[in-house]
């Protein structure tokens, strides 16, 4: 019985066995195929490193395949003097890299002679490697995008002895990339004044430079804009989706070289077809103090004829701002200022239409320029309530601040950015006339109350019933922002101008009536005076910016 029991059985295994190895593929199958999957889908294996990789044997059933457990396989390296494999059993394997260069690791299936055999090209490399560096030819203003390995951990990157920085969004960061193979990408501003020569790098312990040359044009992405604008549309689609508020942004312009005693201009015109809240701001850290940026409504360049240099000018009706010089209705006003570091206009609720900007420069060197869409103050003084009056259109539009002699003006104003001007309209009536006093005082408490410089002026507004042009009628120009005027007015439109002399925001308190103004502080006596700055202080800035002469 135990015999004839055990007889069964064994026959019964048998023919199981039967069953199983009729669809078992046998040593000879042509069916069969691998396949090698690098760990997280990796090309690349740094020098001295490992990089597992495990295969799979498949076998093609019908329109899907099966895979075949239990395989044992086979691993080579072509090269292997660049890397080894270590085959570590259930499949699976280590491929070490030795020094840089290109390898084939092929795999196979030892007890399946026609199996088809798996080949993976993979790059052995050093922690930082740099491929190449697109585009090759290049303008100051450009961006470069470096190809390779490792190539986001750069911390800096050179043309030359110029630093190449990257392309920074504020508070963002979007030009390093990794992607699981194993390569990335770098992207930098092309920085004046690089030089055409392979792109230099340091990074964590390591250093080299790029296989080809970057080329340089000696000139930015913005040229030619001397003698016809540059134009730029502030309604385009935003540079990056996920800050609409930049419209645009180059921090990596070039005031261009001159020659000796020339003076030389960058023209933008910003158009928009809605009314928006909008901040400039021009910055040229390697040439402070040596330019200055001018906006307007209207501006044409009229080209010279034989040894006459040919000349920018406004319209009849123009507006200009900018330090030391601006323009009301076509007309000079030339108020002392210091040469400024830098541009920031910050404008409220600009209508649609166009907008100049000139950039006048006496030395080469790298500048940016951005255009935010919003109103940027300074955070210790705010914007006030009575912007936008940065220039006298505006104040137009905002309507007369006060009639006299029945009303009386007071409020709180800001100088919200260095250099900010301040135009508020009022007007005047009766046979007579006024004697009509205005006063300013910094607010105690306010940022740079102390060193802020603010001066006063009094003009006409042309064809307001006082005058037909823009006349200069009186002044307060001390040391410190505490300005008074009182002066007899006949019957008339008036601009009252606070005029940031230093280039300190502050907050101040403004008056304007017939009773004096009480309770304001007086002016410094007349022995605080300093000495008179205007736009003839800028040298040859003057002769060639025509921003006030009517054009011929």
């Amino acid at each position: 019985m135990r015999r004839l029991d055990r007889a069964i059985v064994v026959l019964s295994s048998a023919a199981a066995l039967a069953g199983v190895t009729c669809a078992f593929p046998t040593d000879k199958s042509n069916d069969l195929f691998v396949t090698v999957h690098p760990d997280g889908g990796k090309q690349v294996v740094l020098a001295g490193e490992k990089l597992f990789a495990q295969a799979h044997l498949w076998q093609h059933s019908g329109t899907d395949s099966v895979e075949i457990h239990n395989a044992v396989f086979q691993w080579n390296v072509d090269v292997d003097s660049l890397a080894i494999v270590q085959n570590e059993g259930y499949g699976g394997a280590e491929v070490t890299g030795i020094k840089s260069g290109n390898i084939v690791v092929s795999v196979r299936a030892v007890s399946f002679e026609k199996s088809k055999t798996a080949y993976v090209p993979l790059r052995v490399s050093k922690p930082l490697e740099i491929d190449s560096v697109r585009p090759s030819v290049v303008r100051f203003g450009d961006t470069m995008t470096v190809y390779g390995v490792g190539v986001d951990s750069i911390f800096l990157a050179l043309l030359g002895s110029t630093t190449q920085f990257d392309f920074p969004v504020p508070g963002k960061i979007i030009t390093r990339a990794r992607d699981s193979t194993g390569y990335a990408t770098a992207k930098f501003w092309v920085t004046p004044v690089a030089h055409s020569v392979p792109l230099s790098f340091f990074g964590p312990g390591v250093f080299g430079s790029a296989p080809d040359t970057t080329y340089i044009l000696p000139f930015d992405v913005l040229e030619p804009n001397e003698t016809a604008p540059h134009l730029i549309n502030l309604d385009a689609a935003p540079l990056i989706d996920s800050f609409p508020q930049l419209l645009f942004f180059n921090p990596a312009l070039s005031f261009e070289p001159l020659k000796r005693d020339e003076l030389g201009a960058d023209w933008y015109r910003f158009s928009q077809t809605t009314p928006r809240d909008v901040t400039l701001v021009l910055t040229a850290p390697d040439v402070t103090g040596t330019f200055s940026t001018f906006l307007s409504d209207s501006l044409v360049f009229v080209p010279g004829s034989g040894s006459t240099p040919g000349q920018y000018f406004i319209g009849d009706s123009a507006w200009t701002m900018g330090p030391g010089s601006h323009a009301c209705k076509g007309e000079a006003f030339e108020p002392a200022e210091v040469q400024p570091e830098s541009t920031v206009v910050a404008l409220h609720g600009m209508p649609a239409g166009v907008m100049h900007a000139l950039s006048l420069y006496s030395q080469a060197g790298r500048y940016g320029l951005g255009v935010f869409e919003g109103y940027a103050a300074d955070p210790r003084v705010g914007r006030d309530a009575h912007e936008e009056d940065d220039f006298c259109n505006a104040a137009d539009a905002r309507g007369l601040a006060v009639t006299l002699p029945a009303g009386s003006f007071r409020d709180t104003l800001t100088i919200d950015n260095a250099h900010d001007v301040d135009w508020i309209r009022f007007r005047v009536t009766g046979l007579v006339g006024a004697l009509t006093t205005a006063k300013i005082a910094a607010l105690p408490g306010s940022a740079s109350a102390g060193a802020s410089d603010v001066d006063l002026y009094l003009l006409t507004v042309p064809g307001g019933g006082a005058s037909s042009t823009l006349d200069q009628l009186a002044s307060s120009t001390d040391t410190g922002s505490t300005e008074s005027i009182t002066v007899l007015l006949g019957a008339g439109d008036y601009y009252l101008v606070a005029v940031d002399y230093l280039g300190a925001p502050v907050a101040y308190a403004l008056c304007i009536n017939t009773s004096g103004c009480s309770g304001f502080p007086s002016a410094p006596a007349p022995s605080a005076k300093r000495t008179p700055v205007n736009a003839a202080a800028f040298g040859r800035r003057a002769p060639l910016l025509k921003p006030h002469a009517r054009r011929p």
